[in-house]
């Protein structure tokens, strides 16, 4: 398989904090994918090879509880889906859908024991004078439980700390401007999900027209079959 990239755009509402969980958890994501792959028409794990993409640069962040902490910390040991967000999007084709995909891969792994204790999921914010650590503390404790896989929330200082992460993994944004030149909160981005291996690799770059739960789960387990060391059980919540 190969890199999977496609430009997105759409409609986006203004800043709603914590509210956001609600939001983007009961958001339609699914109906307007014609060509969503599915179980049916996917390979069987572990019958396939994910090759080598780019090498995730190491990047200092904030944590949940204003902690820097180096993106090798939240990347490397375990199978890895990441992803950049901003918590006020609610483009149907933007942050809405990794947040579903994301969901749906921490439940089903939550009961499989290929996954389990292999899986971890990262959202790094794109706007961080909006995600304060404190959002992220919302965001992350309502997403996670014991019986979960962990989800970590990160941001970062400032958008100038948080360039060079995003230039290395070739996420494009900008900043939308009303008529007077003011910015409006909202930051247009193409949705990527990157699925990383152990050792810091994406092997797998998803946007909006491949990114199914089922074939997130799919390549993940492909990935933990390749990496049986894998574990996120040094994983802070």
């Amino acid at each position: 398989m190969t890199a999977r990239r496609m430009k997105t755009k759409g409609a986006f509402a203004p800043f709603a904090a914590f509210s956001l969980a609600l939001t983007l958890a009961s958001a339609p994501v699914w109906g307007a994918q014609t060509a969503t792959p599915t179980v049916s028409n996917l390979p069987a794990p572990g019958t396939y090879a994910l090759q080598r993409i780019q090498r995730v640069p190491d990047a200092q962040l904030l944590d949940a509880d204003d902690r820097p902490t180096a993106l090798a910390v939240a990347t490397r040991g375990a199978i890895t889906a990441l992803a950049f967000f901003y918590g006020h999007c609610v483009d149907p084709a933007g942050c809405p859908v990794a947040w579903s995909a994301f969901e749906a891969l921490q439940k089903e792994a939550a009961s499989d024991p290929l996954l389990r204790d292999r899986l971890r999921l990262v959202f790094v914010s794109l706007d961080p004078a909006h995600d304060t650590p404190t959002v992220m503390r919302l965001l992350q404790k309502s997403e996670n439980a014991e019986t979960l896989p962990p989800w970590r929330f990160l941001t970062s200082r400032s958008q100038s700390d948080l360039a060079p992460l995003l230039a290395s993994m070739g996420q494009d944004i900008g900043f939308e401007t009303d008529a007077t030149g003011r910015p409006t909160g909202v930051v247009n981005h193409m949705l990527k999900v990157f699925l990383i291996d152990p050792e810091g690799w994406a092997r797998e770059i998803y946007t909006t027209a491949f990114l199914s739960p089922d074939n997130l789960i799919n390549d993940a387990r492909t990935l933990a079959m390749a990496h049986p060391e894998a574990s996120n059980r040094n994983e802070a919540r």
